[in-house]
This record gives C-alpha cells, sequence and structure tokens, in this order.
C-alpha cells in the first residue's frame, strides 16, 4: 500500500462519507488535566500543545492528517490520545504494507465507533527497537493517554520502558509472551489458546493420538509444549513430533521420520518377498498403520503450501489421518492447496471476522492485511476504558482492560488477564476447496471461573 498522500487523503474522505464523524490526527486541549492511572496517580502533565510532527513525513502533505490542529470541531474539546506506534518506514515492504493497513483499521476504528473524543496521533517507529523508542518519546510529548503498538518484541520492549515511566498503558502486537505484563498488554493470537481449541476439539471427534510436525523456532517450542499439556489434559497421546529446520532448511527427512517411511518400506520388502505384487493397498494382507490418527502442523503461508504436499508423498494419507492446523492456516491463500483439503483449523469467530472484512473492502478498496483487525480491536478497546472527568481528567481504566467477560471485536470475543496475555475465543473450521466451513463455531461468552 502506497503511502501516497493524495491516496490517503481520498481514504480519508471516503471515511467521512460513509459514517457520520470526523477523524483527525491530533488536536490541542484547552483543559490541561493530569492523566491519571487507575490508581489514581497523575501520570504526566498534558502539553500546552501538541507538535507538529506527529506521522511519517510521507503523510504530512496530507490536507486531512498532520499538523496541530485540522477539524475545527475538536477546538476546545476535551480528547483522549491514542498513539499508534507503527513501522511505516521500515525497510521490509511487507512490514510497511502490514502498517498501512493497520493504519486504515485504526481510523476505521475511530469512525465507526463514533466516539468524538478520540484522536489519533500516528507515530513511525521505522521498524527497529531505537525508532520504536523515539516514537514513544515523541507520542508522550505530544500528551498520549494510551499507545497502540508496536508490533516487534524489541520493539514493544523499548516502548515498554518509556510507557512506564510515564504510566502509560501498551497495547501492542508481539507474540512474544516475555514483553507482557506490567502495564504491557499483548492482543495477538497465541498459539497455546490456538492448540488447546483444535486438540480438544479433535479429542471430542474421536482422535487420541496425535503428531507433530514444526520448525526450529520459538513458534515451534510453544506449540509442542501446549501440545504436550493438551493431550494429557484431554486424555490422548503425543505419539511423534518431527522437527525440521527454519526458512531453507530440509524438510524430507523429518517428514520421512514421521511418516515411519523406514518401518514401512521394512514391511513392504517383507510383503514382495512372500509374493505381495501391485498395489499393496489393495491387498488385505498387508497392513501398515501410523501410531496417530491426526498430525498438527504448525505453519503457514508459502512454507504450509510447500511443505503440505510432502506428507502424502510420504504416505501420510489426508484420507486417513487428520491433517490439523493452528490460527497461521487462516489464510484464503491455503484454501485451495489439495493436500489441505479436509483439514481442521482455528480461527477468529466468522461472523465477526467478515463483517469487518466487507466494511474495509468497502471502504479502502482492498482486502485488509493479518493485523489490521487486531488493530481495529485495539483502538476500540482503548476507548472502552477511558473516561475523562468535567476538569478534563483522563483516565485509563485498567480493571475495564482486565474484565473477565471481555470485548466484543473484529476477531469476536477476546479479553486480558493480569499478566498482559489476551485470550481470544475461537472457531473450529475445515478447509474446503475455495472455502473455510465452520465445524464449531466460537463461543459467545468466557467461562468466568478461574480466569
Amino acid at each position: 500500500m502506497s503511502l501516497n498522500p493524495r491516496l490517503i487523503s481520498a481514504r480519508l474522505l471516503c471515511l467521512a462519507l460513509l459514517f457520520p464523524v470526523f477523524l483527525v490526527a491530533c488536536a490541542t486541549n484547552e483543559a490541561q488535566g493530569p492523566i491519571l492511572s487507575q490508581q489514581g496517580q497523575p501520570s504526566q502533565t498534558r502539553p500546552q500543545e501538541t507538535s507538529s510532527e506527529v506521522l511519517p513525513p510521507a503523510y504530512q502533505p496530507s490536507p486531512w492528517l498532520g499538523g496541530k490542529l485540522l477539524m475545527p470541531h475538536m477546538q476546545g474539546r476535551d480528547v483522549v490520545r491514542i498513539a499508534l506506534l507503527l513501522p511505516f518506514s521500515a525497510k521490509n515492504s511487507g512490514v510497511r504494507a502490514q502498517a498501512n493497513s493497520m493504519l486504515d483499521a485504526a481510523q476505521m476504528a475511530v469512525i465507526e465507533g463514533g466516539d468524538l473524543r478520540l484522536v489519533l496521533i500516528p507515530k513511525d517507529t521505522g521498524g527497529t527497537r531505537n525508532g520504536a523508542v523515539e516514537a514513544a518519546r515523541s507520542a508522550i510529548a505530544d500528551g498520549a493517554d494510551i499507545f497502540v503498538g508496536p508490533l516487534l518484541s524489541a520493539a514493544v520492549s523499548g516502548v515498554s520502558e518509556e510507557a512506564r515511566r510515564a504510566n502509560i498503558p501498551v497495547i501492542a502486537f508481539s507474540t512474544d509472551v516475555s514483553v507482557a505484563g506490567d502495564g504491557v498488554y499483548l492482543l495477538n493470537f497465541r498459539p497455546e489458546i490456538e492448540v488447546a481449541r483444535i486438540i480438544s476439539y479433535s479429542v471430542m471427534q474421536g482422535h487420541n493420538t496425535f503428531a507433530l510436525l514444526r520448525n526450529k523456532s520459538k513458534y515451534g517450542d510453544r506449540v509442542e509444549s501446549s501440545m504436550q499439556i493438551q493431550t494429557l489434559i484431554n486424555g490422548a497421546e503425543l505419539k511423534d513430533i518431527a522437527v525440521y529446520p527454519g526458512e531453507n532448511g530440509q524438510k524430507n527427512a523429518p517428514i520421512a521420520e514421521l511418516a515411519h517411511a523406514e518401518e514401512r518400506e521394512e514391511l513392504l520388502q517383507i510383503w514382495r518377498e512372500e509374493g505381495g505384487v501391485g498395489d499393496p493397498a489393495l491387498d488385505p494382507e498387508f497392513v501398515f498403520e501410523l501410531p496417530y490418527s491426526a498430525v498438527l502442523i504448525a505453519e503457514g503461508g508459502l512454507r504450509l503450501q510447500s511443505l503440505a504436499p510432502l506428507l502424502p508423498y510420504y504416505d501420510v494419507d489426508p484420507r486417513k489421518t487428520r491433517f490439523l492446523g493452528t490460527g497461521q492456516w487462516f489464510d484464503e491463500k491455503l484454501n485451495r492447496e489439495p493436500a489441505l483439503n479436509g483439514g481442521w483449523f482455528v480461527g477468529p469467530a466468522k461472523s465477526s471476522i467478515d463483517a469487518f472484512r466487507a466494511s474495509f473492502i468497502r471502504v479502502f478498496g482492498e482486502k485488509p492485511l493479518r493485523l489490521a483487525p487486531l488493530t481495529y480491536d485495539a483502538v476500540r478497546t482503548a476507548a472502552a476504558i477511558t473516561e475523562i472527568t468535567a476538569d478534563g481528567t483522563v483516565y485509563i481504566r485498567i480493571d475495564e482492560l482486565e474484565r473477565r467477560q471481555g470485548f466484543a471485536g473484529a476477531t469476536g470475543l477476546f479479553r486480558f488477564s493480569a499478566d498482559g496475555l489476551a485470550e481470544h475465543s475461537l472457531a473450529v473450521y475445515q478447509m474446503r476447496k475455495g472455502r473455510f466451513e465452520v465445524l464449531d463455531p466460537a463461543p459467545v461468552a468466557f467461562e468466568l471461573e478461574g480466569f
């Protein structure tokens, strides 16, 4: 997605025409009250006026974004400043596109919410820790009440130090749980929750023996640990684990091991020596069964597309062995991969995510990228937990952020625990040619006990 100012102006104009309120990037606030946390302690003093440097330079020429005050309807109004810390100028083009899609989603959240108090302050982190720290400091100088972003763990770690000093909560998108807590909340989908959902559902459908195919990564480690726990909890067994190297490593040997290829070849050799001819699958005398009835493939995207066909190549037949996936399978590009057809996986609530996508496409003319719906939910959540008193004081209600019943958003139902980790209510899907079929809808309410 381009950072062309004219395109941005056109998009915001489209938003303004579709909804009855307007979005601004920043505004002055006549009431200069302190920002208070849940405990009522001032975290910082509002500046007399916000900085004009609140957006990446590419945005500045736009008449809709940038500058100290653009919309007359905001003058003299007490506002809630949401700083959006994203890598608009990251070296990786995919990361830049993700940031722009997230900005679009944040704007849509403000407009659709109809909350006239809200002001977005986009800040460019550059995709680095140092850039994120500078963006956080700039946002604090501009009077930010809450941070949404950044993306990567190093950036979140740097921002959190600045945010804690200013007593500003952070809703970020890193998957690294080590950076959560003490005012930092991570909204990303967690593999632990995804594995728990898909294993529980599979056991209810009669699967009691499982295998895992994963790459050598922290994500793979978390999936394996979760499968060990969830199979134990559900009275099932994790029979086999195959680990292949990262990005471009050799996958054939681990998959052959997972398929018990040597054992099968030995039995096949015996069958031939005893006079077997033709296709052994058609001979009832030749019996070879894998020790598991379902295999979880902890991969996504292009790597999953290249990996999945290797399983049937080594005689792990998806017609006999159920293929399972995490939320990484929730990708329309995967639904035409023949090897994945019939596989089960988890994803956000269908009605919620479909409604968000339809609205996003209607406004921006293109599909949202992966983190866009999470950004939408983060901004709507930030709005829901803030209060402004008569004297202009902004309160951030941490008790509301951690409410056990959670929030309903573009990704469905979700909530935060006191340790800063998110739990999403997930649906179970089946991969069909050209579509995703819901097998088990996402629960519409959380269990409140034990959370």
